[in-house]
């Protein structure tokens, strides 16, 4: 995508009318003709505003204004144009390009871990973002991750120890932020209990239970996957490849 950021200094008082001509004829403008708005915004005092427009390319982009000019929409909205021309001070466009790939995806896979020792204590860890509570290690997926290898990986990552999944117990929708979260049962077959340096501290096996849970974790989400692990009520889970179709591992 090509991005064009446009910056549009107005007169005082001159917004709500420039803000109307926009929504009315320039944004099905550009949309008809295949420009993306990426986002628009105005400042404080409402006398500039900034649009981040995306073109097909470089090319659709120099193209663009001859083409606007030939349709009936921009004809049609010339009488309009004219009266709010009164309004803009300056125009001024400049491309600009990503400094990375900051795109994410508008659902999000995360997993957890439900471990116990002999002792019954729960595996928890204190992670360096939210060091007011505990909660059980795990965190997002990679790229081209299933969600069994992803809860191994950060139940590693964040406590060092290997494990290896049984089961699922517990799944949730966070449809504000959406995250959607997986959170399985587990049993330690290796590795060292340790933090993990720039990631988590006090990692261990504390002795959580339903009625002391608020001693340990603060945040209502993550309490709530903890008692839902703590039910231990298996969930049917299936973990497969398709064309052609493979059961690659059913959980009971």
């Amino acid at each position: 995508m090509f991005e064009v950021k446009t910056e549009i200094k107005i007169i005082p008082d001159g917004f709500e009318s420039t803000n109307a001509y926009f929504h009315n004829h320039v944004l099905n403008n550009y949309l008809e003709l295949g420009v993306k708005l990426i986002g628009r915004w105005v400042n404080e005092d409402y006398t500039v505003i900034t649009e981040i427009w995306g073109y097909i390319d470089e090319q659709h982009y120099r193209d663009f204004f001859e083409m606007r000019k030939k349709t009936v929409h921009y004809k049609n909205s010339l009488p309009e144009k004219l009266a709010n021309d009164k309004w803009i001070i300056s125009k001024k466009e400049m491309v600009i390009q990503p400094t990375g790939d900051y795109k994410q995806d508008l659902h999000l896979v995360s997993t957890n871990v439900y471990v116990k020792n002999n002792h019954g204590e729960v595996l928890l860890v204190r992670s360096l973002h939210r060091s007011d509570t505990l909660e059980l290690p795990g965190g997002r997926l990679d790229k081209d991750e299933d969600v069994v290898s992803g809860a191994i990986r950060e139940v590693k990552e964040e406590t060092g120890l290997d494990v290896e999944i049984t089961g699922l117990l517990y799944s949730s929708h966070n449809i504000t932020s959406g995250v959607i979260n997986f959170t399985f049962c587990g049993n330690v077959i290796g590795g060292t209990l340790q933090n993990a340096p720039g990631e988590t501290v006090d990692a261990g096996f504390y002795p959580v239970t339903k009625a002391n849970v608020d001693k340990f974790v603060t945040l209502s989400f993550q309490k709530q996957r903890l008692l839902k692990a703590m039910e231990e009520t298996p969930q049917k889970f299936d973990l497969y490849e398709n064309r052609p179709f493979k059961l690659v591992h059913s959980y009971e």
